[in-house]
């Protein structure tokens, strides 16, 4: 068998190699002028940010005019115009774009909190500030002047991370036009008198599908996107000295729990409990920073969404949130999850240093935990232990660029219990590209660990031929985990093949490895058709792509636990609509058990054709392991989601969600069936003030959680809140009846100080 699957992964990646791959036809009489040069002037007249660009400002602002179709078809002409402006000063980098639009009623322009602008129109920079291809800041507006940014690095975009800047727009009577302000202090760049930024300009146009429009003709068929940038020539002598940043918040709360554990249990209200925390940034010019935090509220205000835990034996993961993690995240992110920033639960303190110059990235992370969560992976499952007490975590990443899209790194993690027992993880990990559209990257990691002793787990499982046990005894083991890639991207066929190991005794302590003893070969290869003049009975259909995947799987015993192949139709339609057909077949060994040739389908299908409308939905049918019964059977399995964002009058919107899961046996009788609804109802009354809640109800707990909050935000970290929690269960007694069994009230307020 592994004979077969190497073949597959042979012939998967040789196929585009050999040039089997279909190109569209270019249209011959346009040419858009790859990595363009822009030079930028400073400005010599004031700029009011009004989203008006008569300012005496803007008259010598470099212009650019020449913009080209990204997608759904690259390097195309685009189907309406837009001109874009850029100038500085020795404080801020301004920025203008005008978007022609000859049906203007058309305009997508919600009014929506930040960084909820993607579905509208929108237009901006990809701002390469270092030059080096690996990563960019995103930030736009959408014609309410709602903002909205990003930070890119590789195939990440993150919606968390936010950075100050000024902005207006305004519709016009033949499109909209708006105008930005960017601190040099909210970006990072090198400490040079000349700077090398690339940039695009870029606009989203949203109709009959979603057009992407750039003043570089980017073609995300191509591994290096950042390669593709512009280049802004002229910024220079911007002044670097240091700067501080002073965020103050105070936190109170108030909860209440029950008195007993009686059917009606009243809930009984305990202290108030004030908290005031302090956050200190100082920046040591524009490429250094130092931050720390003292006594932070690391609570989130956003809750986070109930996943489908009942027939899962790992770990699951949520998204990191919290402000203070944001700067540098692209940083600690690597190809294993050794980082895992949600592991640092609830400090006494933190500390940030990040350095990055045009070629060295430093950062360095350290955190005293009062609250350390751990996962312990297994072959089959993940233990998790919710608390260990206290612990110090310290974390020390180095990346060395070396040519676009070509880096290598090294990376350490450290924590160490207050109550013994420690876990290090040391490695390295680089990214080179072979060719314009090859890629290879990997990572290797080795881990040493010593168990505490003053700790319980409660669990009799061991690992590793059974050398060492999962409860806390103060053994000491080490282990290992390797990750490589091979990756081809070309006009018509992609290719992608890795392979990777985590070693029965191998641990991440700030990391979120949930499972171990496993080596892994994937293969996967894809085709793209797109249709840019289709026949008149084909207008329906924009891009037909197909892929296959290969995965075989096998522990450090030489036993093979998985065997699947899963081949996928993605069809993109007008309307912006989509259709996703899914098939997998797979062979699996369970606790032992072998489950051959189990099948599963999955339909998926979304829309958002109008700006007032986004509808997703998907069911996944088929055979499914009952990883949870004391005897593992394979039945019949039933998922359903569905969500949709609703947006019925200006500033209101309606978010609901639902899943469904459900697992039958072979004689009918249900092993398991559940729901989950969550729904949200928010208003925004201007640009600052919000108002929304939460319900969700988790039909497998039967548990209920009703959540309203009243934000009001200044910019993203000048901010008050105000909200409560309440959770209902059933009971034993009642199982159809909720009680109440938790209450919290909350506020906050936090104020940034520049200095």
């Amino acid at each position: 068998m592994r004979t077969y699957f190497g073949l597959f992964l042979l012939f998967s990646f040789l196929i585009p190699l050999r040039g089997y791959s279909q190109k569209v036809s270019p249209d011959t009489s346009y040419r858009p002028a790859l990595c363009p040069n822009l030079n930028v002037n400073r400005r010599d007249g004031a700029i009011q940010i009004d989203g008006d660009l008569t300012d005496p400002g803007w008259a010598h602002a470099a212009h650019m005019g020449v913009f080209t179709e990204c997608l759904p078809h690259p390097r195309t002409r685009p189907t309406v115009a837009t001109d874009a402006y850029i100038t500085y000063d020795d404080q801020y980098l301004y920025v203008a774009m005008v978007a022609h639009d000859p049906h203007p009623e058309q305009i997508r322009n919600s009014l929506i909190s930040r960084d909820n602008i993607f579905s509208d129109d929108f237009m901006g920079i990809i701002l390469d500030t270092y030059g080096d291809a690996t990563r960019a800041f995103e930030i736009y507006l959408n014609p309410r002047g709602i903002q909205g940014d990003l930070f890119w690095t590789g195939t990440n975009e993150d919606p968390t991370y936010d950075l100050l800047y000024d902005g207006e727009s305004k519709i016009t009577s033949d499109g909209w036009q708006m105008e930005m302000r960017i601190p040099f202090a909210s970006l990072r760049f090198p400490n040079i008198a000349v700077q090398n930024f690339h940039i695009a300009f870029w606009r989203n146009y949203p109709r009959d599908v979603v057009y992407k429009m750039s003043s570089c003709p980017i073609d995300f068929r191509v591994p290096c996107i950042f390669c593709q940038l512009g280049t802004l020539t002229g910024i220079q002598n911007i002044p670097h000295s240091g700067s501080f940043e002073f965020l103050p918040s105070l936190a109170a709360t108030q909860s209440a729990s029950p008195t007993d554990q009686t059917e009606n249990r009243p809930l009984v209200n305990g202290p108030v409990l004030v908290k005031p925390s302090l956050g200190i940034r100082y920046g040591l010019g524009p490429a250094s920073s130092v931050e720390a935090t003292i006594n932070p509220d690391f609570s989130q205000v956003e809750s986070d969404a109930a996943q489908v835990s009942v027939n899962t034996t790992f770990a699951l993961f949520y998204p990191e949130h919290r402000p203070f993690f944001q700067d540098g995240s692209d940083l600690f992110t690597t190809y294993l999850p050794a980082v895992y920033t949600r592991s640092i639960d609830d400090p006494l303190g933190a500390v940030k240093l990040l350095h990055r110059d045009p070629t060295l990235s430093v950062g360095y992370l350290g955190g005293y935990d009062e609250h350390s969560p751990v996962i312990i992976p297994l072959e089959e499952k993940s233990v998790v232990v919710p608390d260990v007490g206290k612990s110090f975590s310290n974390i020390l990443r180095i990346a060395k660029t070396l040519g676009p899209d070509t880096y290598i790194g090294a990376l350490a993690t450290d924590r160490r219990y207050e109550r013994n027992g420690s876990n290090t993880v040391v490695g390295i990990d680089g990214r080179v590209r072979l060719f314009e559209n090859v890629a290879l990257y990997g990572q290797a990691l080795w881990a040493n660990t010593i168990e505490s002793n003053a700790h319980t787990v409660g669990a009799t499982d061991s690992f590793a031929n059974g050398m060492h046990t999962v409860e806390f005894d103060g053994e000491r083991f080490s282990g290992s985990g390797t990750d490589i890639a091979l990756e081809r991207l070309t006009e018509g066929v992609d290719a992608h093949i890795e392979y990777s190991e985590i070693s029965p005794s191998f641990r991440a302590g700030n990391g979120f490895i949930f499972n171990n003893d496993v080596q892994s070969a994937m293969a996967w290869t894809g085709y793209k058709l797109p249709l840019l003049d289709p026949p008149n009975w084909l207008r329906w259909l924009i891009e037909a792509d197909g892929s296959i995947t290969g995965n075989y799987s096998w522990n450090f015993d030489n036993v093979t636990k998985l065997k699947s192949l899963k081949p996928v139709l993605n069809l993109s339609l007008t309307g912006q609509s989509y259709l996703q057909l899914l098939f997998r077949v797979y062979t699996e060994l369970y606790h032992e058990l072998l489950f051959p040739d189990l099948t599963q389908w999955n339909i998926a299908a979304g829309t958002s054709f109008d700006s007032h409308i986004s509808v997703n939905a998907g069911v996944t049918i088929g055979s499914n392991i009952a990883r949870t019964a004391a005897v593992p059977f394979a039945g019949k399995g039933v998922d359903v989601s569905a969500s949709a964002t609703l947006k019925p009058f200006e500033g209101f919107l309606v978010a609901p969600s639902y899943l469904f899961s459900q697992l039958t046996k072979n004689d009918g009788s249900v092993f398991y069936a559940g729901s989950i609804y969550r729904s949200q109802f928010a208003y925004q009354f201007n640009r600052e003030l919000n108002a929304r809640i939460i319900l969700q109800y988790d039909g497998f707990a039967q548990q209920l959680e009703v959540d309203p909050l009243v934000t009001y935000n200044l910019n993203p970290f000048t901010s008050f809140y105000v909200g409560s929690t309440h959770d209902f269960a059933s009971t034993e007694e009642s199982a159809a009846t909720l009680h109440p069994t938790e209450r919290q009230f909350f506020a906050k307020v936090q104020y940034l100080i520049e200095g």
